[in-house]
């Protein structure tokens, strides 16, 4: 039984998504923000998933080609994403910073 495990994460579109969001530093702030500001880890991972929904589609509505194949494509991975793993760690993070 072959495992679909990326770099300890769930697969590789969870690992990519987190790592933009903690990599750049306005995205990263704007994740802890989301984080400190939901009620619980599963409204955080409904708002993440709305975030990315929101980013590719701010990317695909400035593309000329962004049709057919191409949002199939972007939205089909948005899909696989684990945004509940993400939320998991990101509320972590950002509840254990309140702590200190």
């Amino acid at each position: 039984m072959s495992s679909n495990k990326y770099n300890g994460w769930t697969n590789y579109e969870t690992w990519n998504f987190n790592l933009w969001v903690t990599n750049e530093e306005g995205d990263h702030d704007y994740a802890t923000e989301l984080a400190r500001d939901s009620k619980d880890k599963y409204a955080l991972s409904e708002s993440l998933q709305d975030w990315a929904s929101e980013m590719a589609n701010d990317v695909l509505s400035s593309y000329e080609y962004a049709h057919g194949f191409i949002t199939d494509m972007v939205n089909s991975s948005i899909k696989t994403v684990n945004f509940y793993e993400v939320a998991e760690h990101l509320w972590d993070e950002a509840h254990d910073e309140e702590e200190e």
